[in-house]
């Protein structure tokens, strides 16, 4: 009887201990979430920096830090020009910037999204107050890279693997430094809009990527085409024309169009295939759909031909609409289009948080390649792959040839009016190289510049091609 008395007692105390310490963990985490609501809802500017004091590091795929907390403080990557090139992406902690991994990812930067029993266990070992580790797929040198490109231009440019869907690079400008957001001071106009996640551009040519698909897809039109372009003359009444070549391309196929970029062969394209026929192809390829970059939603791309007529079809199948036709597409979904040509008709989910490690060094959530559409046919594919290689090797996107390299590729240049009544025109590329070691796809976007846009994208995929990528 003592003996059983006595082992009543010992597992008494232990009951009574377990229950101890599931209520601790419980108060540690309620208390936790109580910041963390308040924090969110923006009441306390000083709390996030208290919270921040001790949160996870964002590193680059490279493992170098772009964000960490040391000493109390909040600090940025060590390089200053770096800090620039992924403040978009990043973010800083003050929320100024609402849609960066330091705002999105504040959960588990905090250390607030572990499961119950995971939190308790840190809380035990003391370490329950740091957050987790987040690696990010970009990479610092191509990211630094990219911004030194883009220099003073308005844009951005976006790089990802085709294969895996991992962003390799994402930079806007114009961009500011951290500190700039932290003590709101340098602000310039335009700064604190992610452009390369959230533009509406037009298209320009870069969308006869879309009617090229469509007239190779369908058994009903005839894809060895010609059309007689006479330059300044519409196609049709009130139709598609050129602009920058007003000579003409003369007697093209679509071969030759494609590598022009002659709106009079597009223009005439898009009034064969129709309205819905266009529309179709153009949703296949990710248009007015929701498109995610992990948790992040990105700009909506828009096809919306309500202008009645087939002048007005025409322009549209030359990536320039008229009248109250619509079409807009986002730089990172730009890179996806012609990644998708690159990865044989399948567009792959893009990716920036390659994983996420807790204090204790155990991975949790960790990205893995997955497919988001079915673009197209892989012969239809292969078929526009030889139609960007021929573009860049001897058509529109010549600026993007380099030696030893194959590029293929589409220029875009899209004219429109600014909110002030004056033309504006934008230079836009999308391209990749073909490599089995760095399956590499590029989106340019310059704003009020005809055509740097593939110089740019041409100089930053040879500077891949020679980096080991993670």
């Amino acid at each position: 009887m003592k003996q059983f008395l006595r082992n009543l007692k010992i597992v008494t105390v232990l009951l009574v201990l377990l229950v101890a310490f599931l209520l601790a963990g419980l108060f540690v985490q309620q208390k936790r979430s109580q910041q963390e609501l308040s924090v969110a809802a923006g009441e306390n500017k000083q709390a996030l920096r208290q919270r921040y004091s001790r949160a996870g590091s964002i590193l680059s795929a490279d493992r170098v830090l772009l964000a960490h907390s040391k000493n109390g403080e909040r600090e940025y990557a060590a390089d200053p020009a770096l800090a620039r090139a992924c403040l978009h992406l990043v973010g800083d902690y003050t929320h100024r910037l609402p849609f960066g991994i330091e705002s999105v990812y504040m959960p588990e930067l905090l250390g607030t999204s572990r499961p119950f029993f995971t939190q308790l266990l840190l809380d035990i070992k003391r370490q329950g107050f740091t957050g987790n580790d987040l690696i990010l797929t970009v990479d610092s040198k191509l990211m630094l890279k990219a911004d030194r490109l883009l220099s003073d231009y308005h844009g951005s440019i976006v790089m990802l693997n085709y294969r895996t869907g991992d962003i390799l690079a994402l930079v806007s400008s114009p961009r500011l430094y951290p500190q700039d957001i932290i003590d709101w001071t340098n602000i310039v106009e335009g700064s604190l809009f992610n452009r390369a996640l959230f533009g509406r551009y037009l298209p320009g040519s870069t969308f006869k990527i879309i009617p090229a698909a469509a007239l190779l897809s369908d058994s009903k039109l005839d894809v060895t085409m010609t059309v007689d372009c006479k330059g300044k003359e519409p196609i049709v009444s009130a139709g598609a024309k050129e602009t920058l070549t007003p000579e003409g391309h003369g007697r093209v196929d679509l071969a030759k169009a494609f590598s022009k970029s002659c709106n009079a062969f597009f223009g005439k394209l898009a009034v064969e295939l129709g309205r819905e026929r266009l529309l179709e192809q153009a949703k296949d390829f990710g248009f007015n759909q929701e498109l995610f970059v992990d948790r992040l939603k990105i700009a909506t791309s828009i096809i919306d031909l309500t202008e009645p007529g087939i002048g007005a079809l025409s322009w549209a199948g030359a990536g320039q609409p008229i009248g109250r036709d619509r079409l807009t597409l986002s730089p990172v979904h730009l890179a996806m289009l012609s990644g998708a040509i690159a990865n044989e008709g399948v567009l792959m989910k893009p990716h920036l948080l390659r994983q996420e490690i807790d204090p204790t060094g155990v991975t949790g959530q960790e990205r893995n390649p997955e497919q988001y559409f079915i673009c197209c046919d892989q012969h239809i594919a292969a078929a526009i792959e030889k139609l960007m290689l021929d573009t860049v090797s001897s058509g529109t996107g010549k600026r993007a040839y380099r030696d030893g390299l194959k590029i293929a590729g589409k220029t875009g240049t899209a004219e429109m009016i600014d909110s002030e009544g004056k033309p504006v025109v934008n230079s836009l590329f999308t391209g990749y190289l073909i490599s089995e070691t760095h399956p590499i796809a590029i989106a340019v976007v310059l704003e009020d510049e005809s055509r740097a846009a593939a110089q740019l994208a041409g100089d930053l995929l040879s500077y891949a091609a020679k980096r080991d990528l993670p």
